[in-house]
């Protein structure tokens, strides 16, 4: 390994133009592609399943679906609530509207008013009590809402006939209106208008500049609050035989402190994925150590030889969850010499991915101990609501015992090809674990005298007691067609097991 740390630097100065395009390619996909939120859990004792499309704009207008298992439920209550005025100083909640023709299906609509950590309340009402769900939303502005063609036409006529209402006004002002009715209009008097009149043309010609100076400053300041990921550093270096993986955040409003500090998510201070971009063999799901506040560090297992993206999971004390995405390039293997520096939830599969046309009939085995294979569906459409099943089974065909992996009975991850999108996946939903627990604990009054949150030892912990399961479900939408990867871990007999599907998703119908 002593010789294999030159190779890595050597490869990564040699080609930086690979390297650095990969990364803009990651870079300039806002929140990596996919900002729709959905939600698979229970309201007190409702089964619900909720979706929330938040606002490109901020502030701006979030959309909201809710389906509620059980159709006696009466009323569904959706609210906002903002990380920092937690419920106390939120708005009320609004009701959301029943869906015609579909019993349990209701929809509503929420102003989020700042840029920020959000929950969204969903409370259902029903035969058997009250119960409320708490669903993390991340409010950020992604985009620019353009005029369209007929309104910028219809906005230019009406804006110049205002003008020229002004100026005709002026013109009639200092001029005909100062003539008695009935008497003639002088040359005097009609002198008089002209002159106001032009003098009136500048005057609005320096209104109308200036009016489209400040629309301008104020779209380029909006286009500054724009969202876009932390612009990060990431390298390979070999110390004492063992190949590192640092990822380091450059962003100076970080790096001075400015940002909520860090939080643990499933116990972990973040959670980094590595997937191979030469192959989609490659993947690894990897808990990297938080150096100061802008490091992230880990050792990296044995990786063959090739280029990798980083996707690297992170939660911010706000509740705000964010992807740190980057790139790297190593021109050797790697040997096993960092695997000792790994921990029993640090997980790395080289297997072959297996497209979903194949995959109910070649089922994937494990040791001969546990079988994952795709269960649906069969074809995959952009936008399309569902959800990801994966079925898990014994050797006998019968159920699996899965034992919690971080917390969860099973993690998705979901990639496209191109790596413009990029989401991690739990049976709950998109949202993490500790985000949820951020509201709970602010609304408990869980915190410092400075805001920070307070941690105790019952924080953050997980169960811990395997269940007897056939199937896992991942409740998603994949936002646009491409061709994509779909990687699925569980824990059983404990290790933790990772199967891959290639996934052709076709466009929206």
């Amino acid at each position: 390994m002593d010789d294999e740390g030159p190779a890595v630097s050597a490869l990564l100065h040699r080609a930086p133009r690979i390297v650095a395009a990969l990364a803009m390619v990651v870079l300039l996909a806002a929140h990596v592609g996919s900002p729709d939120v959905y939600y698979a859990g229970t309201a007190g004792p409702y089964a619900i399943d909720v979706s929330i499309r938040p606002p490109q704009v901020v502030p701006g207008i979030a959309e909201v679906f809710v389906r509620v298992a059980d159709t006696t439920a009466t009323r569904v209550v959706v609210r906002p609530v903002f990380w920092r005025a937690g419920s106390k100083g939120a708005p009320v909640g609004d009701d959301a509207s029943r869906v015609p023709g579909t019993p349990g299906d209701y929809t509503g609509k929420l102003w989020l008013m700042a840029s920020g950590s959000y929950s969204v309340h969903v409370t259902v009402v029903g035969p058997r009590g009250t119960g409320t769900a708490i669903v993390p939303v991340a409010s950020v502005a992604t985009g620019q809402l353009a005029l369209s063609p007929f309104l910028t036409v219809l906005l230019f006529v009406l804006g110049s006939l205002l003008v020229a209402g002004v100026i005709t006004t002026v013109h009639l002002a200092a001029g005909e209106s100062q003539v008695a009715p009935g008497a003639i209009v002088s040359t005097d008097v009609r002198r008089r208008g002209r002159r106001a009149a032009i003098i009136a043309v500048p005057v609005m010609a320096l209104i109308v500049l200036g009016g489209a100076n400040w629309w301008r400053s104020e779209a380029a300041r909006y286009r500054r609050t724009l969202y876009r990921p932390v612009p990060t550093k990431s390298s390979v270096h070999v110390v004492d035989g063992v190949a590192t993986l640092t990822q380091t955040v450059t962003d100076p409003t970080w790096r001075a402190g400015n940002v909520t500090p860090l939080m643990p998510d499933h116990g972990k201070m973040a959670h980094m994925f590595v997937v191979g971009v030469d192959s989609p063999f490659v993947f690894a799901h990897l808990h990297p150590a938080l150096i100061g506040l802008t490091t992230l560090s880990i050792a990296l297992p044995p990786l063959p030889a090739g280029r990798y993206r980083i996707f690297s999971d992170i939660v911010h004390e706000s509740g705000f969850q964010r992807t740190l995405v980057d790139s790297f390039a190593i021109r050797a293997p790697l040997d096993s010499s960092g695997v000792r520096q790994l921990s029993d939830d640090d997980a790395w599969s080289f297997d072959q991915v297996l497209p979903v046309s194949r995959a109910m009939k070649e089922i994937r085995g494990h040791d001969g101990q546990l079988y994952m294979f795709w269960n649906g569906p069969d074809a995959v459409a952009a936008n399309q609501p569902g959800v990801l099943r994966i079925g898990v089974t014994d050797r006998k065909g019968e159920p699996a015992s899965i034992e919690p992996y971080l917390g969860m009975n099973g993690h998705a991850v979901v990639v496209r090809e191109d790596g413009k999108v990029f989401i991690h996946l739990h049976p709950s939903g998109t949202s993490s674990m500790a985000s949820e627990q951020v509201f709970a604990m602010r609304d408990r009054g869980d915190t410092t005298s400075d805001g920070r949150l307070r941690f105790d030892s019952t924080t953050m912990t997980h169960a811990a007691a395997p269940i007897q399961l056939r199937e896992i479900r991942f409740p998603y939408a994949f936002p646009t067609a491409g061709r994509y990867r779909v990687y699925v871990q569980v824990r059983a007999q404990g290790r933790v097991h990772t199967t891959g599907f290639d996934v052709q998703v076709a466009a929206a119908r």
